[in-house]
This record gives C-alpha cells, structure tokens and sequence, in this order.
C-alpha cells in the first residue's frame, strides 16, 4: 500500500486554482445551474430523473452497452452495474474527457475516481436508488493537437499522425512507437506490467481507450460511453432534427450569454447557428444554414435531402460542444454531470436549452483538484509551498536573517539625511535644489546598490534551501501549471504502479468539498 495522507487547503490559499462554479451566488445558482450539489439534491433529482428517463431509450442503453462488454472481460462490479442498468430505480453520476495520450493529464484520474466515489457513497447511505458511475469518451472531438501529447519525469511525449477528423476514429499507427519511448523509462518490472496496460490491438483509437480506462478503472464498476454509435444516434435524431430546423439551441444560448454577462460571469464556448458536424473520413464538417437548406464544405444540400440523410445515418452527426450535453442526457439516466471548471462553464449556458428541448437538466459538480506532493516536503509549512515562487524565497531570506530590521533603519536614516541636506540648502535658491536633488539621487541608487548586494550574499549562503524550494515548485507547478494539468500519473509509477495509485487516491479522494486535496507521500518503513 502507498504510504499516502490527504490534506484539504481551501482553494483560495493554493496558487492556480480559480474559483469552483459552488461558489456563485444564490440568485445565480437558480438561474443558471440546478442549485447546490447535496446528497439530498442528488437523491430528488434521482426522483425527478427516473420519472421522465424513457424505459425505451432504457432498454437501447442497455443493449449497446451489453453488446459492448460482450466483446471484452468485465468484472464484477462491471457486471453488478450492467445489471442493475435494466431497472427504472438506476441513474448514472457521469464525468468525461478527450482521450488524451496515456490516460493523462492527472485531472482525468481525479474525475473518474470522483464519479466512482459520489456513487459510492451515495449507494451506501440509501437504497432506494442505484447510481452507477459513467465516463463519457469525447471521441468525437477532433482537436488532436489537445490530445496527443502527456508529461511525465520532466519529459514530453507526443504521437505523431497526420490523420484528421474525430479523434476516436483515428488508426493507432504510430502508436507503438510513442508507448515504447514512454515505457522504455521505467525498470524491468514496472515496464512490464504498463507494456500490458498499453498494448494495442487492431481497431480504432477510441476501441483502444475504452480498454485502457476499463483496466485501470473496471475494478470500480466504472461503465465507458462512446458517443459516437449509430443506434445511441437515433435516439437523439428528434433533437438533431429541431436543431436544424430551428436552430434552438443558439436562439436559446444566445439569450443566456447575455444574461451570464449581464451577472458578470464570462462566456466559454461560442454557439453557432446550427450547433452540429456532419462527419465523413477523415473529415468533421460544420453544418452552416443557407437560404434553401444548407451548406457543408460549400456543397448544397436541401433540407429534405439532409433529414432523410439523418433518419438514416444519424452517426454521420456529431453534436458540438454545446450540443453534446444534451445528446449525453437524452441517452443517459444522468442525475448530476461532474467537470472541470471550464466544463461548468458552457453546462451553465444551457438550462434554458435543455427547457426547449423538454429535458431534465443535471445537477452540475466541478471535479475535485488535487496535488501529489514530492516526499520530502515539511509538512509543518504545507500551505506555504502553493504561494509563489518569489515569495517563498523571500519568505525564506526574511526569516534566515535581520535583513528587514536593518533595512527599514537605513531607510529610516536616509529619509532624515535627505532632509537635513534640502533644509541645508533652502536659502540657496533653485539651482542648489537642482545639485542637491542630484545628490540624493545617488545616495538613493547607492543604497539600492547595497541591499541588491546584500541579498546576493545571503542567497548564495542560503542557496541549498532555495535549491530545495525551486525543486519542490517544479513538482507541484511543472512549467508554472498546476501539477494535476500537466503531469501524467506515470510520473509516480516507479516504485508502485498505476494500479496501486489509483487505489491509494480512490481511497481518499471526498467528492463532497471544493477544497484543493493535497496528497502527501510519506517516507516507507521497512
């Protein structure tokens, strides 16, 4: 087991985290979200839910899901959870993501064990409901410059591929080799059991996440969802057909901009007059209206002639990023959508779209921040190591020496010799004020000269300690980013492995606080 302890820093006292949507304001709150995430909002919207999810998108969820887990190894949880899919009293806890290069950045590990655990939780405090945690695979997203590559021991790795369109549709070529140069870092033992977890096999790019995340997250009845499959897309036809008829989802999300700025909140994500993709190989193509129908990659289209291409190929359709939620509630029996900041974001310009297209809108829960902290940290000054850089060091000098005692009585001794020098010469007229302030001037430039001298020496004298501090930040802010946006959980996975970790952090992450979670490796005793 890794020696691991958790401590909570409130947000505001650790450097690069911004404020969590929980704490917008009540008059905010009712308007744009679906009010506080609380065990007993979680349990009425489970109400509300069970009630208005169709028993006929049910039983379609059902099947393709257990068509998908036909084809591959599930373990018990898995199955208790496909299982208890089929009753009307199930509802899902659901997060997602790209499917970034080797399961990374960090914060993809905490969403996935923050919807394992609310469920967890929750299904342990009552039994009138069952909730089932969901990952949502973005497969469909086509930014592979966002994807392709991850960080781990001070090292960037990318994959490299000239293919385009959605992501989860690429072919692995090219992939080996990128997992060979990651895995050929780690020692024998620890290369061997990655060298299983990343092993391709033939298929899509999406095909190969969905076994990555099930092997690392499958012990936790974690379900995947891919998107992008014609019989889930047919569920949704009717609202991909209203959008392009009527383009309600940017009439509506244009209305709640304005009044997100109006209470002084910013925009995220851009609506367009029709929020859909058309998709072909390679290729995911913006589907842009025209005066008879529509235009996609400069080819006409008449209306007639699209919908019926949709009644019968809605895969070919792919819902935008303000879209997407909604397809993801329309197929799921989703009670509550966890994310990051920027996902709660754009999820809060869409309750008055989710009103239009009568569907229940989730509860929304920003994903819990954390922090894997270097084991050989002082915990007696925790909070001390998420302030700046510069502070810390200035911290740091300030208290190894009397510099600021000495330098507020020079400062002091200054102010009255400048004095005395300008009542010196008062009777002497301007040009005096003129050679005096001179004068002055080099004093003040004489001085500045010392304390810059004076803080050298003592900097070299303390500069283990600075050394010490400057490594730290690196671990805790590689490139000045918060660990958990730029490091892959590979970068601790030398002594213990991923399984291990994911164990360790499953067992101490709290989904029920906006607190930053700091997690302390404790030196190992034998």
């Amino acid at each position: 087991m890794i020696p691991l302890k958790r401590y909570l820093l409130p947000r505001t006292d650790v450097n690069g985290f911004g404020t969590a949507i929980e704490k917008w304001s009540s008059q905010n709150k009712h308007t744009f979200l679906n009010g506080e995430v609380s065990r007993a909002r979680l349990l009425e919207q489970c109400k509300t839910k069970s009630t208005t999810y169709s028993s006929e998108h049910r039983k379609i969820l059902c099947s393709y899901l257990n068509h998908q887990y036909s084809k591959s190894s599930t373990t018990e949880a898995q199955e208790r959870n496909l299982r208890h899919l089929a009753k009307d009293n199930t509802l899902t806890i659901t997060t997602g993501h790209q499917l970034s290069l080797g399961l990374g950045p960090l914060f993809l590990i905490y969403k996935a064990l923050h919807v394992i655990n609310l469920c967890e939780q929750l299904n342990k405090e009552q039994t009138d409901f069952h909730l089932v945690p969901v990952f949502w695979l973005a497969s469909e997203d086509h930014d592979f410059e966002e994807i392709k590559s991850t960080q781990f021991f001070h090292k960037d790795f990318a994959w490299d591929s000239n293919q385009t369109g959605p992501v989860g549709r690429f072919e692995t070529s090219g992939l080996t080799e990128t997992y060979h140069a990651m895995l050929s870092l780690f020692q024998q033992d620890a290369q061997g059991e990655l060298t299983d977890l990343f092993q391709l096999r033939e298929g899509r790019y999406a095909e190969h996440y969905k076994t990555l995340l099930n092997n690392v997250f499958g012990s936790y009845g974690l379900l995947i969802m891919d998107g992008d499959n014609p019989e889930l897309k047919r569920m949704f036809i009717p609202l991909m057909q209203k959008e392009l008829e009527s383009q309600f989802v940017f009439e509506h999300v244009n209305r709640t901009n304005q009044e997100l700025l109006d209470a002084g909140q910013k925009i995220q994500a851009h609506v367009r007059p029709i929020n859909l993709f058309y998709l072909t190989e390679g290729k995911r193509s913006r589907i842009i209206p025209a005066s008879d129908g529509f235009l996609i990659d400069e080819i006409a289209w008449k209306k007639d002639v699209l919908f019926k291409e949709l009644t019968e190929f809605p895969e070919r359709f792919s819902p935008n990023v303000l879209f997407r939620p909604m397809y993801q509630e329309c197929i799921l029996p989703n009670i509550c959508y966890v994310g990051g900041s920027g996902e709660m974001a754009y999820w809060a310009q869409l309750k008055a779209t989710f009103s239009a297209a009568n569907l229940e809108f989730p509860l929304i829960q920003t994903r819990i921040s954390a922090v894997i902290t270097p084991d050989y940290i002082d915990e007696s000054v925790l909070p001390s190591y998420f302030s700046d850089l510069s502070n810390q060091i200035e911290t740091l000098l300030s208290k190894q020496s009397n510099r600021d005692a000495v330098f507020n009585e020079i400062d002091k001794e200054v102010i009255s010799l400048k004095l005395r020098m300008s009542e010196g010469i008062s009777t002497f007229g301007n040009e005096a004020n003129k050679w005096c302030g001179a004068q002055q001037a080099s004093i003040d430039s004489s001085i500045s000269h010392y304390k810059q001298r004076w803080q050298k020496e003592e900097k070299q004298l303390l500069d283990t300690q600075i050394k010490r501090l400057e490594r730290i930040h690196r671990e805790l802010y590689p490139n000045n980013i918060p660990q958990e946006r730029q490091m892959n959980l590979l970068h601790f996975c030398g002594k213990h492995s991923i399984y291990e970790w994911v164990e360790a952090l499953q067992g101490l992450i709290n989904p029920f606080t906006q607190d930053i979670h700091i997690f302390v490796r404790t030196h190992e005793t034998a």
